[in-house]
């Protein structure tokens, strides 16, 4: 007589997504080869991302020490897709996407519920973790995945997943960065996340837009295994949402906060101060950190994103602290509740920390 196999607990490799409107579950297969292109996939993403932000340094540096020919060849490589157009490159996206499986439990995103796709929608994330992996991942999937390859769909969902990310000023304009992922892996869809570009863009309705609220703040306080947001000071974009009647739809990754461990993460005075100044003061590690290299932990860990309620704004041309008030009360509610309603479905018992 043959025994059931046993049922294997809850958690971030294990995920239980019953219950669920829509969920797309990529990169779980787990094996070699699958693991060796993710590595390589995001060993391209953190060092564009890295080396785009110092760029400028390494040039000036190069410059001193004399190596001319290297300074000059490297310039006229990071000013390239300044000048010249650099078009998207599906084959480009199709690798990046191949990050997700690189983690042990893949990458996820999933729908509570059936939404109206019908007008952009401004989709706030959390947490940011070191590298924002799973809202890169969830962009990407708006451009590489067909509607088959969700379990429940509109034809309008892709396109709205697909939207455009906003992002500090500096990284919108990095070198490499802006070569190697805004323009090869998701067709120019970065903008800064100032005040004036998100409200140009939130008045235009065309594209959905990716925030991650917390930013550098949240970055800060990052610590393995500890899920916490930074959001009590963030209500900027709700009184921008306000201004311009956005749809506006809170998501929660579970597993960004278990990729990397960190050296002096929390709050102090003069942490606060050089995040508010759009400094960054973390220094990640992982498991490779004896090779120099940043690739996160994998073993235990998914990336999962669970998008909850939408809201739809009203439009208040002027709005009151109080109304901004009330809807940022909403907004983190919300986020909380994402949070508790779910930490079952990937075995995670503790509370969520609100900064």
């Amino acid at each position: 007589m043959s025994s059931k196999p046993p049922t294997l607990p809850h958690s971030l490799v294990n995920p239980n997504f019953s219950g669920l409107w829509s969920t797309n579950h990529s990169g779980k297969e787990n094996d070699i080869c699958t693991v060796l292109i993710g590595a390589l996939a995001l060993h391209t993403f953190i060092y564009a991302w890295i080396v785009g932000l110092f760029s400028p340094v390494i040039i000036l540096a190069l410059f001193y020490l004399k190596y001319t020919l290297t300074a000059l060849f490297l310039t006229t490589v990071l000013v390239y897709p300044y000048v010249v157009r650099v078009q998207e490159w599906p084959a480009w996206q199709r690798f990046m996407f191949k990050g997700c499986g690189y983690f042990e439990g893949g990458s996820s995103l999933s729908f509570e519920h059936e939404i109206d796709f019908d007008e952009p929608i401004l989709f706030g994330f959390h947490p940011h973790g070191m590298f924002t992996f799973n809202a890169f991942f969830s962009g990407l999937r708006g451009v590489v995945l067909s509607e088959k390859e969700f379990s429940a769909s509109k034809s309008k969902l892709l396109t709205q997943l697909g939207g455009c990310a906003l992002v500090d000023k500096f990284l919108a304009i990095a070198p490499i960065f802006k070569h190697l992922i805004i323009h090869w892996a998701s067709g120019r869809r970065f903008r800064s996340a100032s005040k004036q570009s998100m409200m140009k863009l939130l008045r235009e309705r065309k594209l959905s837009l990716y925030l991650v609220v917390g930013g550098f703040n949240e970055a800060a306080l990052l610590k393995k295994d500890f899920d916490c947001v930074y959001i009590k000071d963030r209500k900027g974009f709700i009184k921008y949402a306000l201004k311009c009647g956005s749809c506006v739809l809170p998501a929660y990754t579970f597993g960004e906060c278990s990729t990397y461990n960190t050296i002096f993460s929390g709050q102090n005075k003069l942490r606060t101060w050089l995040t508010n100044n759009q400094i960054p003061c973390v220094f990640p590690y992982g498991p490779f950190v004896w090779l120099c290299s940043l690739l996160p932990y994998r073993k235990n860990v998914g990336l999962h994103t669970i998008y909850g309620n939408l809201k739809k704004f009203p439009c208040i041309e002027q709005p009151t602290k109080e109304d901004i008030d009330t809807y940022h009360k909403w907004y983190v509610d919300e986020l909380c509740r994402i949070f508790n309603d779910n930490k079952w479905r990937f075995g995670i018992t503790h509370e969520l920390v609100v900064f």
